[in-house]
């Protein structure tokens, strides 16, 4: 049974991919994450696309609960996570919900295009 949720790797950065979002997918992806942030250094910048462009994934109220307990937790390190969305409001929302958030120490950004996501990604 597949989760949902798979890893690429794209040098510095790792993605996170979505086919899916079920409880599973999210759960699978909250681990990747903590695993992500928790190994890079806190002197360096944690760098993650999250690919959620898929059609049959959607924002969950699991979803939504699940990222707002990791990014209050990790809210103090430094770090880069772009979205990858193929619907024209859902970056919209997104930027609603993570200023709910308050303060990150990480930046967030909304792409379309996966080529600009990771190359924001790359900056320093």
């Amino acid at each position: 049974m597949s989760v949902g949720f798979y890893i690429e790797q794209f040098g510095a950065v790792q993605a996170h991919v979505f086919t899916s979002s079920d409880d599973a997918a999210v759960d699978a992806w909250a681990g990747a994450l903590a695993s992500v942030i928790d190994t890079t250094p806190p002197d360096l910048q944690f760098r993650v696309l999250m690919d959620v462009s898929a059609r049959q994934v959607n924002f969950t109220a699991y979803a939504r609960q699940t990222t707002q307990r990791l990014f209050s937790h990790y809210r103090q390190r430094r770090g880069k996570i772009a979205f990858l969305f193929t619907s024209r409001t859902a970056p919209f929302y997104s930027r609603l919900f993570f200023a709910s958030l308050g303060r990150l120490a990480f930046d967030l950004n909304a792409f379309s295009d996966r080529q600009a996501a990771l190359e924001w990604l790359n900056r320093a």
